[in-house]
């Protein structure tokens, strides 16, 4: 996963977050003993306690709100937004999800 540094040290923070959470998420997955719900349940808890001061943030913050809550369930408005952060970043969380979900799906 490739996020372009910007600057933010608390943006970087949720970055380290949101691979933290990718990795346990993983591992629930994948059936691994140590991962479960809780763990992915506290990580978010940081990831919402950790203010976001760019773009980086912000993406990574709506990302996994995207993901946890469906593209169908999400308004038109926060698609947009989301959309326009992916494209301003260079960097998709919810598509960085489902494709590791996907792959150990396939496994």
């Amino acid at each position: 996963m490739s996020l372009r540094h910007d600057e933010h040290p608390a943006d970087d923070k949720l970055v380290s977050l949101f691979e933290e959470w990718l990795a346990a998420f993983e591992a629930m997955n994948a059936g691994e003993a140590f991962a479960d719900r809780d763990v992915l349940t506290e990580i978010e808890s940081r990831i919402a306690a950790t203010p976001a001061e760019g773009l980086r943030g912000l993406t990574v913050k709506l990302g996994l709100h995207h993901f946890l809550n469906d593209e169908i369930d999400s308004s038109v408005q926060f698609t947009s937004a989301y959309r326009d952060l992916v494209r301003l970043t260079g960097h998709d969380p919810a598509s960085d999800i489902s494709t590791r979900f996907e792959a150990n799906n396939n496994t």
